[in-house]
């Protein structure tokens, strides 16, 4: 019959692509592809049945476990990882092998309807009725949005009550302003070099995983031993980040101490990679984990396949677009960690706004928070209105609330933040410090 051969062989190796990329992908495309059948070629049948199987076991889907299903198919695999050009396509190609598996559905059903249509045995009416039944089971078949109120109000009246989709940061000056980050949302923390800002992102991390919550930190700017002497310094309180870099022997017993407090309270609750370069492998990590919430430092970091040739300014759009989808389908909260352009630096007032993110536009609008830290010392030294140990986490945009000002303390040497800059004097070292911010 003819008809019966619509398909496309690359939209249906893009979506075994994608998924076998970025595990993510599956969520997106499920919908779409509804059975097996959906597919045309037996080898691609074959492979979706093994990563439904996989799901269905809780088994993480990659090229190795796919292939322990299906023999032989290694080589095949792999072919299909490397030709997906960006899965940030991948429902498009997910939409044209549905229509494809309709097309086909829809030929051969109207070869049987033709044939029924061509026997004057059969009546008439019964025939318009399946006509109508034909057309009916198809459409039910094409994805469309599912919606329950009853489990929308469930949810809301658990927001309302139990705040239980806000996360606080852990600093009250800071929370007071934004009553916490939502889940399912996107917060930005950015700032020039030298503001502090991915200590303040550590500190948040601490909070967080001293009050119970599971974090994931991609450290894509420093290494993992840097950020964990940063965490050691804050533990220790006495020990600072210049002892640990310039003195480290001669204070070994009170490293020691905060190494021993760090492996009591944060295992199985901190975990940090700074050695994934594409989202691809950032997804396929948080889904593993499953986080309350994942900081990546900082996105402008983040690598695209080389044959990607777009923007920059598109790129890291459709980086934040992607997050925000994570976000929600995984319900976790995500902190996005980003630079600032230099037109700061030729204002005579330094304190950052909206305007000054790289590649604002599509950062700005993905976001629920965005936040900007300003440590005034780096410009105005002892002028700075709160001295050295004065920190301004600006709130410049809050989607479900207030913008303000935040001031908080500061000790750099012990890279620490803390709710008052009274709190920062007092625990201040003596000693000098070499902090990289």
């Amino acid at each position: 019959m003819q008809g019966l051969n619509i398909f496309n062989d690359e939209s249906e190796r893009a979506v075994l692509g994608c998924v076998l990329q970025d595990e993510n992908c599956y969520d997106i495309v499920k919908d779409y592809i509804i059975e097996k059948d959906a597919f045309y070629v037996e080898k691609h049948q074959e492979i979706w049945e093994a990563i439904v199987n996989l799901k269905s076991e809780n088994i993480p889907v990659d090229l190795v476990n796919v292939s322990t299903k299906i023999k032989g198919i290694t080589f095949y695999l792999s072919g299909l990882q490397d030709t997906v050009p960006s899965t940030a396509r991948a429902e498009s190609y997910a939409k044209q092998v549905n229509s494809d598996w309709l097309r086909r559905k829809l030929v051969r059903q109207s070869y049987e309807i033709a044939d029924k249509a061509s026997d004057n045995t059969l009546d008439i009416s019964s025939l318009l009725v399946d006509v109508h039944d034909t057309a009916s089971t198809l459409l039910n078949l094409e994805p469309g949005q599912k919606f329950d109120l009853d489990t929308l109000l469930s949810m809301t009246k658990d927001s309302l009550f139990n705040k239980r989709n806000l996360t606080t940061t852990g600093f009250e000056p800071l929370d007071n302003i934004i009553s916490g980050m939502t889940r399912g949302e996107i917060t930005i923390f950015a700032g020039r070099p030298g503001n502090a800002k991915t200590t303040t992102v550590a500190n948040i991390a601490r909070n967080l995983v001293l009050s119970g919550k599971k974090v994931v930190m991609f450290n894509r700017e420093m290494p993992n031993t840097e950020m964990m002497k940063k965490f050691i310094a804050m533990e220790s309180q006495h020990v600072t980040y210049h002892m640990l870099r310039h003195n480290a022997v001669t204070n070994k017993e009170d490293i020691e101490k905060s190494l021993n407090i760090i492996k009591e309270k944060y295992t199985d609750k901190l975990f940090m990679f700074d050695n994934i370069k594409n989202l691809e492998g950032t997804f396929r990590e948080i889904r593993r984990i499953k986080p309350d919430v994942v900081i990546d430092d900082h996105i402008g970091l983040i690598e695209y396949p080389s044959n990607d040739m777009r923007d920059l300014r598109l790129k890291i759009g459709d980086t934040s677009r992607r997050y925000k989808w994570l976000c929600k389908s995984e319900g976790i909260s995500v902190i996005l960690v980003s630079q600032l352009n230099r037109n700061i630096e030729y204002r005579t007032e330094r304190i950052p706004k909206l305007s000054d993110l790289a590649e604002s536009g599509n950062l700005e609008q993905d976001a629920e928070i965005v936040a900007f830290t300003h440590y005034p010392w780096t410009v105005n030294f002892e002028n700075a209105r709160h001295g050295k140990y004065g920190l301004e986490i600006v709130v410049a945009k809050n989607r479900y609330g207030s913008t303000g000002k935040a001031t908080v303390g500061f000790s750099p040497d012990l890279c620490t933040l803390y709710d008052t800059v009274e709190e920062a004097e007092a625990s201040v070292s003596t000693q000098s410090s070499d902090v990289p911010f």
